[in-house]
């Protein structure tokens, strides 16, 4: 960006509202035939005020319309006056509106079932408000231009004004989406009166709506204005004090997750286990991703050997029938699971980026179709695989059964994630580090990347196989069925929603995207269009992750920080944002 900024375009700015509102109303087009819309009319976010299925379509042009009013900082323009803004907005919902309106058209002159499946009467109804003819097309784009204005509204807020009523209407949508799982926590506590109060008929109520926008609102608000002093306050605590607090927070949450599968009842127990898995498997792959970046699309391998050699080891049917108590199995485990990651790792130790991503898929799939093949069938049991693997026993009690696995589960999170911690601030993490940002200067520093590719290899496969045992003896059997290339596609996406390099992102990606799919099972069908949307919405807006390592943060923006700088000091002033300096 150059040191002076053009003047405001507002011709430039207009177009891009228009087809930014082209967009949405095509996004809103598309979630109409795919089924989405007519799917969950019935699903209420706010009971008798707000169903899912259309606000799915208002949120997208509500969303184009809130970008639409402020133009991307690399066009080197000064902030629009607000009034461009309001316009901008309000031309996006016009457009929106429009492309919507003719698809309507579209479904009334022409019989697009054959086609299009989902584009029905009750479509149509829905989309139109429920009125007919002309005024329901007037209405709908009465709606859109409504949306466009609400857009607008927000930006002629100050930003530090308008982001607690955007995370107050953000929570209200969570809030309501959680039904299935907050309904089940009320009722396991036996608060059937706190459940009807809060949810009816699979939406929020009126009055929980208010104090849910209400409560976060606040809590938002005081963030916003009050966050930054709070945060010096404590900064200048003594370090005695902040440390005992920190003492006394991990003491309350430990206590918390030693209680949580009593409280949330078996399925729920069932989802965090899930997560747990996800969450180790996560740790393992950001070794070799995030901390090595060796980019490895065949993790399912290691998965997989855990869970096979599990169960050969430990099942009194398998073809080995050794009948092995569980703890006695995994050290032998965790050294195949070195010696695998070896294996895989040697052959590609010249290979880098997509070349090595190609290599390591192969090797997943091989993988897996050994373990289906008739060949090995004596060994591995072909498509039916290995039953009756026993849970693990500690003394006379038997860990079946998801809330007795949560424990040993959350032990072995807990302990990976210490040592990957440990890792990272490490020499061996240095060096990975080096080597992820150029492998030729680290090696001409003497860091020898064979053993430390092998090394991240061997420690990521341990990492992959401690899950894979754990899911063996959680379901109690394994076949290749699911071992396929979701699994490590999951564990890459998780990883990168989260923050590649990033502890506590990867424990955030495995709860939305395994956690979150599995308790609003009402919306699988769409999982994976879910998956790509959010993939997409990350890669553009936030590539770092939601919570991401501070080190591969600056390596995404410190080419943009002096133009950063220079934009926030331009327009920080108008727009009330404190400006930042230069570091």
């Amino acid at each position: 960006m150059s040191d002076r900024l053009k003047p405001v375009d507002p011709r430039r700015i207009l177009k891009r509202a228009a087809g930014l509102g082209a967009i949405a109303g095509l996004a809103g087009v598309y979630l109409s035939v795919v089924g989405i819309v007519e799917r969950f009319e019935t699903r209420n976010v706010v009971t008798g005020v707000a169903p899912l299925g259309l606000l799915t379509v208002a949120i997208a042009i509500l969303v184009a319309a809130y970008v639409a009013a402020r133009p991307p900082r690399n066009w080197g323009m000064t902030e629009p006056a607000r009034g461009h803004k309001f316009m901008a907005s309000l031309l996006t919902g016009a457009a929106a509106g429009l492309v919507l309106v003719l698809f309507l058209l579209a479904v009334g002159a022409l019989d697009l079932r054959d086609i299009f499946p989902n584009t029905t009467p009750g479509l149509v109804r829905i989309l139109s408000l429920g009125i007919e003819g002309p005024a329901g097309w007037a209405a709908l784009m009465a709606l859109c231009l409504s949306l466009g204005a609400v857009a607008g509204a927000l930006h002629q807020l100050r930003p530090r004004d308008r982001q607690p009523l955007i995370a107050a209407m953000a929570a209200v949508l969570l809030m309501s989406l959680m039904e299935p799982f907050l309904n089940n926590v009320f009722l396991q506590l036996r608060q059937n009166a706190l459940a009807s109060f809060i949810y009816q008929r699979s939406g929020l109520t009126i009055p929980a709506a208010v104090i849910v926008f209400l409560v976060v609102l606040a809590v938002s608000a005081f963030q916003t204005y009050r966050g930054a002093a709070t945060r010096r306050r404590v900064a200048a605590l003594p370090e005695n004090t902040r440390r005992s607090a920190t003492y006394v927070a991990l003491f309350l949450v430990g206590l918390l997750l030693l209680v949580l599968p009593h409280l949330m009842g078996v399925f729920l127990s069932e989802v965090v286990g899930t997560v747990g898995l996800y969450i180790l498997m996560g740790l393992g792959l950001n070794i070799v991703v995030g901390y090595a970046g060796l980019l490895d699309l065949g993790y399912v391998a290691f998965f997989a050997v855990g869970a096979y050699a599990t169960a050969l080891l430990t099942s009194p049917v398998s073809s080995l029938g050794l009948g092995m108590d569980f703890w006695m199995a995994l050290p032998i485990v965790i050294i195949v699971a070195a010696i695998t990651g070896i294996i895989i790792g040697a052959p590609v130790l010249r290979l880098r980026g997509d070349y090595l991503a190609i290599v390591t898929l192969g090797f997943g799939e091989i993988v897996r179709i050994l373990l289906l093949s008739d060949a090995l069938r004596p060994i591995f049991g072909g498509a039916q695989g290995i039953l009756a693997i026993p849970p693990p026993v500690v003394g006379d009690l038997r860990l079946a059964g998801p809330i007795n696995l949560y424990y040993p589960i959350l032990a072995f999170v807990v302990l990976g994630a210490f040592v990957a911690w440990t890792l990272a601030n490490s020499r061996i993490g240095r060096a990975w580090n080096a080597m992820r940002e150029d492998e030729e200067v680290a090696a001409a520093t003497g860091i020898n990347t064979t053993n430390y590719k092998l090394l991240a290899f061997a420690i990521g496969a341990v990492f992959g196989c401690v899950a894979g045992a754990f899911f063996a003896v959680k379901i109690g059997i394994v076949f290749p069925q699911r071992l396929d290339l979701l699994v490590s596609i999951t564990v890459l996406s998780l990883i990168i929603l989260g923050g590649m390099g990033s502890i506590r992102g990867v424990i955030l990606g495995a709860f939305v995207l395994v956690g979150l799919p599995e308790l609003l099972r009402e919306f699988a069908e769409y999982r994976l269009l879910i998956y790509g949307g959010v993939l997409v919405a990350m890669m553009l807006l936030r590539p770092e992750g939601l919570l991401p390592n501070r080190s591969r943060q600056r390596e995404l923006h410190d080419d943009d920080d002096s133009a950063e700088v220079q934009y926030q000091r331009r327009v920080g002033t108008e727009t009330g944002a404190p400006a930042i300096s230069a570091p």
